[in-house]
């Protein structure tokens, strides 16, 4: 039975690009969902370009709990002796290099496979980024395999493919199979073809193990895990034996531990190889598909599987050879075996550091902490303290807050008051992202009222630092900046350099609600230091801040340009914490900017995250909310009102002020004044008592529209203030200088004629139906001819206004096909179809491409699938 009934123009590809690859590198991204034939469709190819000489480097990334740091060079270097393999345990720079190098000098085509690149470690993607910036310079094709379905927006591995050089690039998408490929596998098992393709969905690994089965009658099994379980439970027990131990073994299982475990006998390993399960070479076993090993595993009974791993974690940790530390970290929390992964996971943890993989450094702290054995508390206490550092990395969860707690119960049982109230202060500060600023408040002042009793300390100044972060962060700048200068003091007096250079980096953020230009310059002062200092998770820090505080108040180009660079740089160092924040404030900038497809996917990727933090989501749903609004979508009030759940609670104006502003946005938009008003009242007075200009401007402006206020308050933003006087001019000519097209245009159409057509072609323009709709309507009362009728007839047809070009990126949408390959068909760029893409989610008002899929055909705009 053939294994690659149509992969011929697959492997034609990735021969053609073998070829090409004798003179200049390239990369091959070769994407499917899981069972698909990635793995074939290479080991084909790799088969052939070895047949005519060629070299091949293959390595695979690991389902581990916690992937141990570039296992793909560790099989290459096993299996293929390069020069870089002695760099292995060296630094990460230099072996890239190394790499690099290696690839430069093969003698021509190298064929270097990095398969489930979807399961790579942080290591793993700075080593595809890395080799893929600078891959035309080689002679090697690096062929990069990932399921698709798992990358979501969100995935560490979508970053990296979208950094790749376009040029230096192929999609190759392994399709599933069609009825007939299905037909002709059946007809060469001969074996009945008759609902095996509406059983499989052409997936070929459920293909070829069901026509695998010669038991299978009439009761055909309904997943591949019922194949699989059905043929392990026929082989004789030997066998069953040695699919228990390598189902346990994520990747692949080495002969030697295999023998050293089990010693099989011959017939027990053909029986195992014969009934298609697993794959042998000469140093190791592997399942044929990991969903096959998936479904053993996840069969084994807890006793069963933890006696396994403990029979692992005892071979491998006692013998000669040297196993990854985050290998024995895995059977060793697998084997609930507390003296190992006390000895394991933070060795782990502290080589995935030094590798620069935070997020899987984080993972074996979190599992010392939960699963290990500290020697004493002291030990504990460094624990905590190292997993709370990665926090700057990735971002924090609820498991900080109650390392928080616990640090503090320990400051406490020692009698150490000022620890105690530090670490009080310190979960206060974590509150904060989470939007529970009550909390935090009442933390942080507890803490400074623990340390009024003791002399004033270096503690002191570091309470004092986070009340000066937290007054900032609800706008009391004034309060702030007599904060810092009093922690400013203690520190100098002490003097401690580095704390007072990040004192003074949270007095330049305050400023920028003070005096803006003088802000600026000490931020920038202070971010030349941070990186004189190589500290570049500060640099971030000061970027977000600086990016988002200049949007809050208009700056929307620089802001802009900052979001993007912090973005940047949490991209090159693996910072993650920030970038759903950093993603949400640019969507905002770029709503504000009038780049709204832009805006919309970048605000759909961040509210897609699960894990995103409120304070994030809350942002990007404001900018969600405030685009559908304006385009006309669906979808407005649903997302508005989780806005309003998140921000109610932190009572902070950076929060509660623009929620109330978009609400009031969408409240007129929809003719509801009562509603208008009730967002005023509830906004207003709190931008007034900060004396937040474009707060106040923009509340009251909506008040304005409702009949509710009838001039502009004190400390109104001058835009809002000329809209509300009446000098529309002015308004439009200073939207425009901020780089505002809507609000320009909103503007202009309380004009005469001629501002009223030029409104008309920015709204038309920038898609905002309602706008466009309202004033067409208006020219036309006033008696004005030539006003166009509106939207295409084929816009109209449908309730949500797609466009042609958006209705043909949907009904492509619905054959499965990915950004990628849509562009392709229609003949446009990505990027172009990832806006079409955002665009119809938004329209629809669904946040994922299933749903806009279901929601059209259960509409009949397309037909059924």
């Amino acid at each position: 039975m053939s294994l690659l009934v149509e992969r011929e123009p697959a492997l034609r590809l990735l021969q053609s690009l073998l070829e090409g690859a004798r003179s200049q590198g390239h990369v091959v991204l070769v994407a499917g969902e899981a069972g698909i034939g990635k793995t074939s469709v290479l080991r084909a190819a790799a088969a052939a370009h070895v047949a005519a000489g060629g070299q091949v480097w293959w390595g695979a990334c690991d389902a581990l709990e916690t992937p141990h740091p570039l296992t793909p060079l560790i099989d290459m270097a096993r299996d293929a002796s390069p020069r870089f393999a002695s760099l292995l345990d060296g630094a990460r720079p230099a072996l890239f290099e190394a790499v690099l190098d290696d690839l430069r000098l093969a003698d021509g085509a190298l064929l270097m496979i990095v398969e489930d690149a979807h399961w790579a470690d942080d290591a793993t993607l700075d080593l595809l980024k890395y080799l893929g910036r600078r891959i035309e310079r080689t002679h090697a094709l690096l062929a990069v395999s990932y399921r698709d379905d798992e990358v979501t927006a969100a995935h560490p591995l979508r970053r990296v493919l979208g950094e790749l050089p376009p040029a230096a690039r192929t999609y190759l998408p392994v399709p599933r199979l069609t009825a007939d490929a299905v037909g002709m596998l059946a007809l060469q098992a001969g074996r009945p073809a008759e609902g095996l393709h509406a059983l499989t969905h052409g997936n070929a690994f459920f293909v070829t193990e069901l026509l695998r089965d010669a038991n299978i009658g009439a009761a055909v099994p309904q997943s591949v895990q019922d194949v699989v379980l059905a043929r392990y439970a026929r082989l004789p027990p030997g066998s069953q034996a040695l699919l228990r131990l390598v189902a346990v073994v994520p990747g692949r299982a080495e002969r030697w531990l295999v023998d050293e475990l089990l010693s099989p006998a011959l017939a027990d390993l053909e029986a195992a190889l014969d009934c298609g399960l697993l794959l042998a070479d000469a140093s190791t076993l592997t399942y044929r598909h990991e969903l096959a090993r998936v479904a053993v595993e996840s069969a084994l009974s807890p006793p069963q599987a933890q006696a396994l791993h403990r029979q692992l974690l005892a071979s491998l940790q006692g013998g000669e050879r040297a196993s990854p530390a985050a290998r024995l970290a895995h059977h060793a929390l697998q084997a609930q075996d507390r003296a190992a992964v006390t000895r394991w996971a933070p060795a782990a943890a502290e080589e995935a550091t030094a590798r620069g993989a935070h997020r899987e450094a984080r993972a074996h702290w979190r599992a010392a902490l939960r699963h290990g054995q500290p020697a004493d508390v002291a030990q504990r206490r460094q624990w905590l303290e190292a997993f709370l550092a990665t926090a700057a990395f990735t971002g924090r969860d609820d498991d900080d807050m109650e390392a928080f707690r616990e640090l503090e119960a320990q400051a406490l049982q020692r009698g150490d008051i000022a620890d105690v109230a530090w670490q009080r202060a310190r979960r206060g500060q974590a509150c904060i992202p989470l939007l529970r600023h009550h909390e935090a408040r009442q933390l942080v002042g507890e803490a400074l009222t623990m340390l009024k009793g003791l002399p004033p300390s270096i503690v002191t100044a570091r309470v004092l630092h986070v009340e000066a972060w937290r007054l900032m962060i609800e706008r009391e700048a004034a309060a702030s900046m007599q904060a810092s200068r009093q922690a400013l003091a203690l520190v100098e007096a002490a003097g401690e350099t580095t704390m007072a250079l990040a004192i003074r980096g949270g007095m330049g953020i305050t400023m920028l609600f003070l005096d803006y230009d003088e802000a600026v310059a000490q931020c920038e002062a202070r971010m030349a230091e941070f990186r004189a200092d190589g500290r570049i998770a500060s640099v971030v820090n000061m970027l977000s801040n600086l990016g988002s505080g200049s949007g809050e108040l208009m700056h929307l180009v620089r802001a802009q340009a900052w979001l993007e660079e912090a973005l940047a740089l949490c991209r090159v160092h693996e910072i993650d914490g920030h970038v759903d924040y950093l993603q949400a404030w640019l969507s905002l900038c770029r709503m504000s900017l009038g780049a709204w497809d832009e805006a919309a996917a970048l605000a759909l990727e961040v509210t897609a995250r699960a894990g995103s933090i409120e304070m994030s989501r809350l942002m990007a749903l404001l900018a969600l909310g405030r685009l559908r609004v304006r385009r006309g979508d669906p979808g407005a009030a649903r997302v508005l009102d989780e806005a309003l759940a998140l921000a109610t609670p932190s009572q902070t104006l950076q929060r509660v002020g623009p929620t109330h502003a978009a609400r009031a946005e969408a409240a007129f938009m929809r003719g509801d004044l009562p509603a208008v008003r009730a967002e005023v009242e509830a906004g207003l007075p709190l931008a007034q008592a900060r004396g937040h200009p474009w707060f106040i401007g923009e509340l009251a402006y909506w008040g304005w529209r409702a009949g509710v206020i009838d001039a502009a308050p004190p400390g109104a933003a001058e835009p809002y203030a000329m809209e509300i006087a009446g000098r529309n001019p002015e308004a439009a000519a200073a939207w425009q200088a901020l780089g505002c097209p809507y609000e320009q245009a909103r503007a202009l159409s309380a004009g005469d004629e001629p501002a009223q057509r030029e409104a008309l072609a920015i709204f038309e323009r920038m898609g905002a139906r309602p706008a466009v709709e309202a004033l067409r309507r208006s020219l036309r009362d006033a008696g004005v001819r030539g006003v166009a009728r509106g939207a295409r007839e084929t816009t109209r047809a449908n309730p949500c206004q797609l466009t042609q070009a958006e209705m043909k990126t949907l009904a492509l949408m619905a054959q499965g096909l990915r950004n990628a390959d849509i562009a392709e068909r229609v003949h446009r760029s990505v990027r172009t179809v990832d806006h079409h893409v955002a665009s119809v989610l938004a329209k629809l008002g669904v946040d994922s491409r299933q749903a806009a899929v279901e929601r059209a055909t259960r509409e009949g705009w397309l037909a059924p699938l």
